[in-house]
C-alpha cells in the first residue's frame, strides 16, 4: 500500500470531522434524555471548529477533498436512522452508535500521528485528537438516567 500523504491525512481528517458533526447532530435529533443531547450538540460544535482549523493546513498542500462525507459516515448515520425506525428512537442504542462513531474517530486521529506531518499540522492534530479521547471517555461513560 503506497504511503499516505498529508494532504490525503488531513482530507481523512476533514471528513472524519464532518462525519461526526453530521452523526452527533442527527443523535441529538433523536434522543430524549436532555443531559445526552446536550453532549451531542457540544460534539457537533467541537467537529465543526476542528474541520475548520484543519482547513489552512489542507489549504496549503493543494486544498481539502469537496465532497458529503465519507461512505463509512453515511453508512453510520443509515444505520443509526435504521436503529431509530426499528427501535423508537431508544437513547441507550443511539448512545451505543454514537460511542461506535467516537472510536472510529479516535481510529483515525490515531492513525493520522502514525504518518509524517509538518510540525505546524501535527501540533494541530495532536491537540484535535487529544479532545475525541475526552469526548470519547464522555460518551462511553455516560450513563442514562
Amino acid at each position: 500500500m503506497a504511503q499516505k500523504t498529508e494532504r490525503w491525512v488531513l482530507n481523512y481528517l476533514i471528513e472524519t470531522c464532518r462525519d461526526g458533526e453530521r452523526g452527533f447532530r442527527h443523535a441529538a435529533n433523536h434522543v430524549q434524555n436532555a443531559a445526552l443531547k446536550t453532549l451531542f450538540l457540544e460534539i457537533t460544535t467541537q467537529r465543526d471548529t476542528f474541520a475548520t482549523a484543519l482547513l489552512p493546513h489542507a489549504h496549503r498542500l493543494g486544498g481539502p477533498n469537496e465532497g458529503d462525507g465519507s461512505v463509512a459516515g453515511a453508512l453510520h448515520r443509515g444505520w443509526m436512522s435504521l436503529r431509530d425506525t426499528l427501535g423508537g428512537h431508544h437513547d441507550e442504542a443511539v448512545l451505543k452508535e454514537a460511542e461506535h462513531g467516537e472510536h472510529a474517530a479516535l481510529a483515525a486521529y490515531e492513525d493520522a500521528l502514525a504518518g509524517v506531518l509538518a510540525p505546524p499540522t501535527r501540533e494541530e492534530i495532536e491537540r484535535q485528537c487529544a479532545e475525541v479521547k475526552q469526548s470519547y471517555n464522555r460518551v462511553s461513560s455516560h450513563a442514562i438516567a
